[in-house]
C-alpha cells in the first residue's frame, strides 16, 4: 500500500507504508548488551522481544555476553527462550580492548561490551546498564550510537512488525 502525503510545496511524495515498507528500511545491526538480553529471555512477555520482531534490524552479541548472560540463567524455561532467541542472532568476536579510544571511561568489566560493538562496526550499542553506560547513552563513540533499550525501541517503533 502506498500513501501519498503533501509536501509543504505543494507536491505529493509517495511513502511505503506496511509490510511492504521493510524493504524500503536502512538495516541496522544492533549490540545487545547482557542486560537486554538477559531480560528479553526472561519471560514469554518481555518487553524487549521487540528487538527481534523490528524490520531490517539484526541483534548481535559476542561470546563475552553469553558468558555472562550463562550464570544467571534462572530455569529451563528461560534457557529455552535464550536458545530461541539466540538462533535469531549474529554473533560477532570478541574485541580487542585497545579498539576502545582513549579518554572513554569505563568499568573494567564492561570494556569488553564496547569492545566487540566496536570492533564489529554495528550502529549501536543497547545497553540498560545506567550505572556504567549512563555517562556515554545518547551519544556516539567513534561510529557507535549508544542508547539505552526504551530509546532504540521508541526511536524505531515504526519497524514494527505486527
Amino acid at each position: 500500500m502506498t500513501l501519498c502525503l503533501p509536501k509543504r510545496n505543494g507536491t505529493h511524495t509517495s511513502e511505503p507504508r506496511g509490510r511492504n515498507a521493510v524493504h524500503d528500511v536502512h538495516p541496522l545491526r544492533v549490540y545487545l548488551d547482557t542486560n537486554v538480553l538477559f531480560s528479553a529471555s526472561r519471560s514469554a512477555n518481555a518487553d524487549f522481544l521487540k528487538f527481534w520482531k523490528l524490520a531490517r534490524i539484526t541483534p548481535v552479541v559476542s561470546p563475552f555476553v553469553l558468558g555472562e548472560i550463562a550464570n544467571h540463567i534462572e530455569s529451563a524455561d528461560h534457557r529455552s527462550r535464550l536458545d530461541e532467541l539466540l538462533r535469531q542472532t549474529a554473533t560477532v568476536g570478541d574485541g580487542p580492548i585497545d579498539t576502545i579510544p582513549r579518554g572513554i571511561i569505563l568499568v573494567e568489566k564492561d570494556r569488553p561490551i564496547l569492545a566487540s560493538a566496536l570492533f564489529a562496526r554495528v550502529d549501536y550499542l543497547v545497553t540498560g546498564d545506567f550505572h556504567h553506560f549512563g555517562h556515554l547513552h545518547n551519544t556516539r563513540v567513534l561510529h557507535l550510537n549508544i542508547v539505552s533499550p526504551r530509546g532504540f525501541l521508541t526511536k524505531y517503533a515504526s519497524r514494527l512488525i505486527p
